[in-house]
């Protein structure tokens, strides 16, 4: 019996990467949509938020399958309850991969600077949600860790352009262009947000609290 728990516990783990894998794919798509203007990339990653949703239902079914079907011991019961909690993350962070592709079909092309910093940003969020992943599948307490320090710099690249566009917003009288671009940064911030939540998560499976 163990041995059949192990096994849909290494296919769960299978599937939290895969997931992982998938939304680090959608943040990727949704800054080459901005970054070059590429509609047909808006586009698609619109089209792969339903495989992100399915993945979502997918693990949800195995965890409840595994909490109905066996007995799992404490630490065990911490993994698939923090598994659960981590998609809903994982699933609204895909969202906001949508909600940036959507922005970049109506918005022109940006005039306003800080395009560096929002690569920067959206490399540093790919960063962290890799980490953050891994530290669940390794249980490994400072790789999670790492991944909430690493907020602090989203958070100071956020304050950083969004200080530089509420600025051009007073100069120009192209303010909801560059609100839009705002937004997008906010977006950018708020996965970065939901990347800490899963590694508090990770924490909360290895030790039975959160940071």
């Amino acid at each position: 019996m163990r041995e059949r728990y192990e096994k849909e516990l290494r296919k769960l783990n299978s599937l939290i990467i895969s997931m992982g894998k998938m939304i680090e794919i959608a943040i990727e798509s949704s800054m080459i949509a901005l970054m070059g203007r590429d509609v047909d990339a808006a586009r698609e990653v619109a089209k792969n938020d339903e495989a992100i949703n399915e993945m979502e239902r997918e693990i949800e079914s195995l965890c409840l399958k595994l909490l109905l079907q066996q007995q799992p011991v404490a630490a065990d019961l911490r993994h698939i309850t923090a598994a659960l909690k981590m998609i809903t993350d994982m699933e609204r962070i895909g969202d906001h991969a949508v909600d940036i592709a959507d922005l970049v079909l109506k918005v022109p092309d940006c005039k306003y600077g800080k395009m560096n910093e929002l690569t920067e940003m959206s490399e540093e969020i790919i960063k962290m949600l890799h980490q953050a992943v891994q530290s669940y599948i390794e249980k490994d307490y400072n790789k999670a860790k790492n991944v909430i320090v690493q907020d602090d710099v989203i958070d100071e690249l956020y304050r950083t352009i969004k200080k530089d566009l509420v600025q051009k917003i007073r100069e120009t009288s192209e303010g909801e262009t560059i609100l839009d671009y705002l937004l997008i940064a906010k977006y950018i911030e708020r996965i970065g947000d939901h990347a800490v939540n899963i590694a508090e998560w990770v924490i909360y499976a290895l030790i039975g609290e959160r940071q």
